[in-house]
């Protein structure tokens, strides 16, 4: 009963929230579908399945576009604005009306309602879920509702709280009592989890290692401030060493992967979302075999191999350059037929992550190497390719071996920060692209290309000589200037319509307080 609830609860928030024009009911603080009576045994899978509805569904895809993982195929139209940057105030609301309007009066509601039941399990996860949410949601829009958020009745339009200064530390407050409770949630487990966890199954000191590690990655927001927190979290262990990630899909109507029941299902075509010459090129040069998991063969490649031919992956694969549609008619300059593009490989069964084991060992792996600690740097960046591989099965010891394609180069902090970022970047295919994106912008890194395009030709390999392999290039027709990418999504309709308090929106492209300033 609770699994059908919770796909009720996901598969209605990805096929209605995302493309709607939202009135006032859907404004930070109300609700209008809100269950009269709820349980703990309900509450959670709903929080569970609300917080992966958007995240896995719009997040997923524009890290897969802006990381150019993908790009939007030549035959068809659906992702066009966003894979040439051009949003506005009614783009991707549904991260925004999800969050406000379902997941977080969900965990509201259960972590008051565990609170009076002393139910300190379910209330440590309610607290970390809810510092997700925000992290994600200040993370995408900058200043957002916080500290007035969720009760209308006082503050019907909340106030947009800074960032970096109440934000922030707001959510490192939030981690910091779900951390203390760890004991606490393991000694009184009532009623103790059996089902409707989808992430750690009820296990408690899964959650608390990913609460760890989430405390951590906000700290390296800043760096500098915070060196001391960062030296001592990662000295204390306890830190996350598997996936955090939603499993729970099944392969039927509105019970798979977000994006996949959307971009396939529920379009009915798998020809939107084909691979990008910027990560397909990187991955052929280095013949990295997860290029097998990201993307299908070409149509050319499929039928030589079904009758047994044995090809290289140069052979099997092929991409589109990033945000500008060749033709597809033959004899055309430059045109690609469609069947000579490799799509992006999509299951209903594809998880959808909060945070990887990869992601977390590179994220240890930085954090040493701006500390200094150069061996313990290349110990979780190693780590961090393992499990980057691993997650497919696939073994990566020739990898980073000595003079292996991706071993670690510990010659100076600033090549460490090039192979740990773009090791990380490589492992955010498929995974948390979301997060990829919002590390390409904190650090540079992948740096932006001053070529326009990374192939001399669609059609015959070679790259534009200034093209520096694992960079990002100017995706075709744009609103942005050349070397300019979305830094943040603008304050939504949603609320800018409804909330006098709604600050005026800022660019796309203006970085928010912990990223790299434009051109980098």
């Amino acid at each position: 009963m609770k699994k059908n609830l919770l796909y009720k609860t996901l598969m209605a928030l990805i096929m209605s929230v995302p493309f709607i024009s939202c009135d006032e009911t859907l404004d930070v603080n109300k609700n209008p579908n809100y269950p009269t009576e709820a349980t703990l045994e309900t509450l959670l899978p709903s929080a569970g399945g609300t917080t992966v509805a958007q995240w896995g569904f719009n997040g997923q895809l524009v890290g897969d576009l802006w990381n150019q993982y993908v790009t939007q195929g030549n035959s068809t139209n659906q992702y066009n604005t966003t894979a040439n940057y051009s949003l506005n105030q009614d783009s991707y609301n549904a991260f925004w009306t999800n969050a406000y309007a379902n997941t977080l009066p969900d965990l509201k509601i259960m972590l008051s309602m565990a609170e009076e039941k002393g139910a300190w399990n379910y209330w440590v996860i309610g607290k970390i879920l809810t510092a997700y949410n925000y992290h994600m949601l200040t993370d995408f829009y900058g200043d957002i509702p916080f500290t007035e958020a969720l009760n209308a009745a006082e503050f019907p339009a909340p106030k947009y709280d800074d960032s970096k200064t109440v934000v922030y530390p707001g959510i490192i407050v939030l981690l910091d009592e779900a951390i203390a409770k760890e004991a606490q949630a393991k000694e009184n487990s009532n009623p103790v989890i059996t089902n409707g966890d989808y992430f750690f199954g009820g296990k408690i000191d899964k959650w608390i290692a990913f609460a760890k590690s989430l405390k951590l990655k906000l700290y390296m927001r800043d760096f500098e401030a915070n060196k001391t927190q960062i030296a001592s979290l990662i000295n204390a262990g306890g830190l996350l060493t598997e996936d955090c990630a939603f499993t729970a899909f099944e392969d039927a109507t509105n019970k798979g992967n977000p994006l996949y029941e959307y971009n396939i299902r529920q379009l009915n075509t798998r020809e939107n979302l084909r691979a990008c010459h910027t990560f397909l090129e990187f991955l052929l040069a280095n013949d990295d075999p997860r290029i097998e998991e990201i993307y299908e063969l070409t149509a050319d490649a499929q039928a030589a191999v079904n009758v047994g031919q044995t090809l290289t992956y140069r052979e099997m694969y092929g991409g589109l350059p990033c945000g500008t549609k060749p033709p597809t008619t033959p004899g055309e300059p430059d045109a690609v037929p469609l069947v000579n593009s490799s799509r992006y490989k999509q299951d209903y069964s594809d998880p959808v992550y909060l945070m990887n084991a990869a992601e977390a060992y590179f994220q240890v792996a930085e954090a040493h190497a701006r500390l200094g600690n150069t061996s313990s740097a290349k110990t979780a960046y190693d780590e961090g390719v393992r499990n980057a591989f691993a997650r497919w099965d696939y073994d990566a010891e020739n990898f980073i071996k000595p003079g292996g394609a991706y071993e670690f180069d510990g010659s100076s902090l600033n090549v460490m920060l090039k192979s740990i970022l773009t090791q990380k970047w490589a492992a955010g295919a498929k995974a948390n692209s979301w997060d990829s994106w919002m590390d390409r912008n904190r650090m540079g890194i992948p740096a932006i290309s001053d070529a326009e395009k990374v192939r001399i030709s669609n059609n015959t390999p070679g790259l534009e000589p200034d093209y520096e392999l694992g960079t990002l290039v100017y995706p075709g027709t744009t609103v942005l200037q050349p070397r300019e990418i979305p830094r943040r999504l603008p304050v939504p309709n949603a609320s800018a319509l409804y909330n006098l308090n709604a600050p005026a929106t800022k660019l796309t492209q203006e970085p928010l307080w912990w990223q790299v300033a434009n051109g980098q």
